[in-house]
């Protein structure tokens, strides 16, 4: 076994666009359970509802890629309405089976041949990315970074914008949490009824 290979692509997967989506990911878990206290384990589905949104307004839709972002985004509210204005006043187990339950239900909708049209089956969806790729402002040719760390400009360009889309989403969250809003659900997290008792609407 060739551990110095191994050793590079390990450390060459720390800055991965994957490694940053799951990063993004917990940065939204960690307002559910961190900041509130919900246990919510339904967070993939979420992250798959604007995956799939996406692909889905750029090759059924033909939507221009800053549209189809919207249209993601717009998805992922409307699924969350969906699944948290039933579910919000339970708590502990309850919430989190009801979490899971629906991240399993949409993972089998999604990958069930009855939408294999719209959705591309088990195979999923690909091939959506021509516009975003045509923004690599980074010239084909050559290799960005140095030792494990060079890649390709495409790879480069992915890289870049993982990660600023992670830094993006930190700032926002410590923001939101320095405002009232987040302090409310700071105060969820510690009691509840007490923050009921201030006269904030825990329920919205």
């Amino acid at each position: 076994m060739d551990l110095l290979l191994t050793l590079n692509l390990s450390i060459s997967e720390l800055v991965s666009p994957l490694t940053a989506a799951y990063i993004l990911c917990a940065i939204g878990l960690s307002v559910h359970f961190g900041y509130t206290g919900l246990l919510n384990f339904g967070q993939a589905a979420f992250a798959a509802v604007g995956a799939y949104g996406m692909a889905i307004g750029v090759l059924t839709l033909k939507l221009p890629l800053l549209i189809a972002m919207g249209f993601a985004l717009l998805c992922v509210v409307v699924f969350a309405l969906i699944l948290g204005i039933p579910t919000l006043r339970l708590r502990a187990d309850y919430l989190a089976i009801v979490t899971i339950a629906s991240a399993e239900v949409f993972r089998y909708l999604m990958s069930t041949s009855g939408f294999s049209e719209v959705t591309g089956g088990s195979n999923g969806l690909s091939q959506f990315g021509d516009e975003f790729w045509a923004l690599n402002p980074f010239p084909a040719g050559p290799t960005y970074g140095f030792g494990p760390f060079s890649y390709r400009n495409d790879q480069f360009f992915m890289i870049v914008v993982a990660w600023s889309l992670v830094i993006i989403g930190a700032l926002i969250l410590r923001l939101l949490m320095r405002s009232p809003w987040g302090r409310v659900l700071k105060g969820i997290r510690e009691d509840e009824d007490a923050v009921r008792s201030l006269g904030k609407d825990v329920f919205a």
